[in-house]
């Protein structure tokens, strides 16, 4: 796994990280948005499958899978939260 000394690998993976992340915090998702995401997430991951190899693609994609997951997991916990304290004292 030397690819994990590579400065270039995780310079994408921070872009990966930032992609799957962005959904968390749009208020709407429109589908335009959602598909300009997913193309930019997808050429990050693209370019690390071709320039560090297929195990450096993978690491960058599920790592970057698993924080926009718990990113969303967090939003839609943290919205139902507002929304619950607005019913009960608005």
């Amino acid at each position: 796994m030397i690819f994990l000394y590579d400065t270039e690998w995780w310079i994408a993976v921070a872009v990966a990280l930032g992609a799957a992340s962005a959904p968390a915090f749009m208020k709407r998702l429109n589908l335009f948005f959602l598909l300009a995401v997913l193309a930019v997430w997808t050429a990050v991951l693209i370019r690390m499958a071709f320039m560090q190899g297929a195990l450096a693609a993978l690491a960058g994609g599920m790592l970057s899978l698993f924080w926009g997951f718990l990113l969303m997991l967090f939003s839609l916990f943290y919205s139902g939260l507002r929304q619950m304290s607005n019913k009960r004292y608005g």
